[in-house]
């Protein structure tokens, strides 16, 4: 009866030696587990997220910077466009500015189509400037101008007229007074020739006002 109790108080000694020998096996395995899952979330915490992060913030910086490349390009494109429309504006302006004189040259001018009356050979009887027409960029400078002369002449006259470099145009041609003079018609014309000048900033102003 004894040798039996030791028997069986042996056996459990046993099995308690055998469960404390699992007990240990499971938590050297979940230890070890710890110590190899420990890097990843220190990784993902302090490493990984931040850069998941920035990386996400700088990938919207990216497509924001991307879309004002091609705003800028577009600009670009835009600029070089208005810079030739600029250009042909300018050049367009150039040629209207040997068009139409501006103030200082009108009395130059006068005195061209003056000379240009008399090497056609007509006696010129009257040239007079009238009153300037002020319009919206440029004024108007009317000039009644009597001359007497073969008809031919004063064709001769209105062809280099309609040659000068400037604008001159011819209204309101009358011919009267006709005579034979050594074998050829002689005779006046009378005529308002309108030539124009550009206005300076202040008199387009000025006239601006007015209305």
């Amino acid at each position: 009866m004894a040798l039996d109790i030791i028997k069986i108080q042996a056996n459990f000694d046993k099995f308690l030696d055998g469960k404390g020998s699992l007990l240990k096996m499971q938590q050297k395995m979940l230890i070890a587990a710890a110590i190899c899952i420990l890097p990843c979330v220190i990784f993902f915490f302090l490493v990984y997220s931040p850069k998941a992060s920035e990386i996400k913030t700088l990938r919207t910086q990216k497509v924001g910077l991307e879309e004002e490349i091609r705003k800028v390009e577009k600009i670009a494109s835009d600029l070089g466009r208005h810079k030739a429309e600029m250009a042909e504006v300018q050049r367009q302006f150039a040629e209207a500015s040997l068009l139409l004189p501006d103030q200082k040259e009108i009395p130059t001018l006068l005195a061209t189509i003056s000379a240009q009356a008399a090497s056609s050979g007509l006696d010129v009887l009257s040239f007079k400037p009238l009153a300037e027409k002020p319009q919206q960029f440029y004024a108007e400078i009317p000039v009644d101008i009597t001359v007497q002369g073969a008809y031919h002449n004063a064709g001769v006259f209105l062809d280099r007229i309609s040659k000068l470099p400037r604008i001159v145009a011819v209204n309101n041609i009358k011919i009267d007074s006709p005579k034979q003079t050594g074998g050829e018609m002689i005779l006046n014309s009378t005529f308002q020739l309108v030539t124009y000048r550009f206005l300076d900033p202040a008199e387009i102003v000025a006239n601006a006002q007015k209305k």
